[in-house]
């Protein structure tokens, strides 16, 4: 029962790719994000989730429209963004399934945050004026310390089956 309808869905979102979509739409538009979504909705630990099952009627919509959503006016291309984001969101808050490089993005910004502080702290705090050198020295480390954090948890999360 349950492989057919993650079976029916790829089927459709195959279909649809052939007959409605182009290369260019098809990888702007990460549509096979949509195979990957379908299958985190159909795991077999949300099958007690409400909103997963909703989720599913949604992605059916999803995928029934996507020429209409795709290939006519902005206006439905932003409804289609809004719709995958509503599923995105989902998961990322009820089953902390996260986006490929989340952590990684999120880490770097938060360190090098840190490091920028840090190095205003210590610039002031040791010459007691700007001193650029340290200051760019401090908000580097930072960069590079968030980016290797955050690609270790996000190689933790697709080992896992938490990634998207």
């Amino acid at each position: 029962m349950q492989n057919s309808w993650l079976d029916s869905i790829n089927n459709n979102i195959d279909n649809q790719i052939d007959e409605h979509i182009s290369v260019k739409d098809y990888r702007f538009y990460q549509i096979e994000k949509l195979k990957r979504i379908a299958a985190l909705i159909d795991h077999v630990k949300h099958k007690n989730c409400l909103d997963c099952k909703h989720a599913k009627i949604e992605l059916e919509k999803i995928v029934n429209d996507l020429d209409r959503l795709i290939n006519k006016s902005g206006v439905n291309r932003s409804e289609y963004e809004k719709r995958v984001e509503k599923l995105i969101k989902h998961l990322k808050d009820a089953h902390q399934i996260y986006q490929a490089h989340h952590f990684t993005y999120t880490y770097s910004g938060i360190y090098t945050l840190v490091g920028v502080a840090f190095g205003l702290l210590l610039s002031y705090g040791t010459f007691y004026s700007f001193n650029p050198h340290l200051f760019f020295l401090c908000a580097g480390i930072g960069m590079v310390i968030g980016n290797i954090l955050g690609a270790k948890k996000d190689k933790h999360q697709a080992r896992t089956g938490k990634q998207l």
